[in-house]
């Protein structure tokens, strides 16, 4: 680990454990009405994994090419970025008719 550069640094400059982000991201998506822990509901709960999903997906959206948005994760992994993506129906429907129109169908 000594190797990896850190992004997360706690106030006497050490690295910030995962569960300390989870606590700092949960804290304040309570605070402005994003995370309710009290929920049953998947949907009331966000946490740095749902803004992993959320960032790839904006990314992926707004046109970056998936290696970028791949460094920008820090993936190894090829296909964590379409594990993250999230395709949206009505974004789908309207590309696929816009191809499907051109051939002619």
């Amino acid at each position: 680990m000594k190797d990896k550069k850190i992004l997360f640094l706690e106030e006497r400059g050490k690295r910030l454990s995962g569960n300390a982000i989870y606590r700092i991201v949960t804290k304040y998506a309570e605070r402005l009405g994003y995370h309710d822990p009290s929920s049953d509901k998947i949907e009331d709960h966000l946490s740095p994994h749902c803004l992993r999903h959320f960032f790839t997906t904006e990314m992926r959206r707004a046109g970056t090419k998936r290696e970028f948005i791949q460094e920008l994760r820090g993936d190894i992994r090829k296909g964590a970025v379409d594990i993250y993506d999230h395709i949206d129906l009505k974004e789908l429907r309207e590309s696929y008719l816009a191809c499907v129109s051109q051939f002619g169908v």
